[in-house]
């Protein structure tokens, strides 16, 4: 006790630091008792747990809502974006005297040397890319391009044509002597093949041109006609419509089959018969996928004004062109209006979809937390051992 007490009065009158330790005078290096050391006083170190509560620092699991007031600007952001400081920085190199002028960078230009030996290679780049880099209209502009040229290719042929019937005032049985005189082969007949010919080939390949997807986890046939099983194959590869040779000819043995069937009173053949039973099948459905430019031609030249032309005459024709205006007319609103409407379902479907993440999936697999904190102060502190 008595050593207790003469460190703490050495302590109360010493003037070192509090952490550097003072030696007591009356103790001598001879002394056989070990130099007294003064206690330590602790430094102050910050407490997470007290001085600071858990919920002010950053959290992984606190999500905050979105700021829909600033995002829609009603209020100003809190920094300059990209775009605005963009235009500033120009505007400042744009004023003299306002921000530091930005040093003009260096372009290096290709000698005469080096665009002579590079030539051969971009020609053959632009031949290689052909027809692709060509700057071509738009493919409706296209379509009327080649469609008013047909039309007026078939009215020269026409006029050609009606040019070469004699007049057949005189009765009904000169009418059989009309073509005496004349060949009946010359440059009008493999032009109107031609023109023909161009309206049935656009129109097979627009109603021909299908794109393949196959639904892998529809067990159950969907309700369309376009849909059959085919043999399951495990392939990465883009899958590719059969040829259109091998869909007409498949076409037309159908047709003829069905036909002698109908006529013998038998069962129609199956057109798409399924996979043996033993083997993998998967569900495949074959989309139509037109084109703008065919589609658009097709309301311009269509097999029908070929035709309309054929019948076209020099008593007829203004009939025969306002029936043709009223057909491609026709084809074009339908074409225009069917359109509009598939856009509209899509329309419908992403925002029922939207809706429906709105209030059922979003609230609940994004919900806003907090996080909160519990802690106590050591006044609450309750000893047992005390009564």
């Amino acid at each position: 006790m008595a050593l207790r007490r003469r460190a703490m009065n050495n302590a109360s009158t010493s003037t070192s630091t509090p952490d550097t330790p003072s030696t007591p005078q009356d103790a001598s290096p001879m002394s056989p008792l070990p130099p007294l050391q003064l206690p330590l006083t602790p430094r102050n170190r910050a407490s997470i747990f007290v001085d600071r509560s858990p919920a002010a620092t950053a959290s992984s699991s606190s999500n905050f809502p979105f700021d829909w007031d600033a995002a829609r600007a009603r209020r100003p952001a809190p920094y300059a974006t990209p775009q605005s400081s963009a235009k500033n920085s120009r505007r400042s190199l744009a004023t003299p005297g306002v921000g530091t002028p930005l040093r003009k960078g260096v372009v290096r230009k290709k000698g005469f040397f080096e665009r002579v030996t590079a030539l051969p290679s971009q020609i053959a780049f632009h031949i290689h890319m052909f027809p692709a880099n060509v700057p071509l209209p738009k493919p409706q502009t296209s379509a009327w391009i080649i469609g008013g040229s047909l039309h007026f290719l078939h009215f020269c042929v026409r006029v050609s044509q009606i040019r070469q019937v004699p007049d057949s005032d005189l009765g009904w049985e000169d009418l059989y002597h009309e073509g005496e005189g004349h060949s009946w082969f010359d440059w009008t007949v493999p032009m109107t093949v031609f023109l023909l010919a161009a309206a049935v080939l656009n129109t097979i390949y627009l109603f021909t041109r299908i794109k393949l997807y196959r639904l892998h986890l529809r067990p159950d046939p969907v309700s369309s006609p376009n849909a059959k099983f085919v043999a399951a194959q495990l392939d990465f590869q883009p899958l590719e419509p059969p040829p259109l040779t091998a869909r007409l000819r498949k076409a037309l043995w159908y047709g003829f089959s069905a036909s002698w069937r109908f006529l013998l009173g038998m069962q129609p053949p199956v057109y798409n018969p399924a996979p043996p039973p033993k083997t993998a099948r998967v569900q495949q459905l074959e989309v139509w996928t037109p084109s703008e430019l065919e589609l658009m031609l097709f309301n311009v030249y269509s097999p029908a004004h070929a035709f309309l032309w054929m019948a076209t005459g020099s008593s007829n024709w203004m009939i025969m062109i306002f029936i043709m205006g009223l057909v491609g007319a026709q084809a074009n609103v339908m074409t225009h209006t069917y359109k509009m409407l598939l856009k509209d379902k899509e329309i419908i479907a992403a925002e029922v979809m939207n809706e429906y993440n709105s209030g059922f999936v979003y609230p609940r697999i994004n919900p806003v937390r907090k996080d909160v904190a519990v802690m106590t102060h050591q006044s609450e502190v309750v000893n047992v051992w005390e009564d």
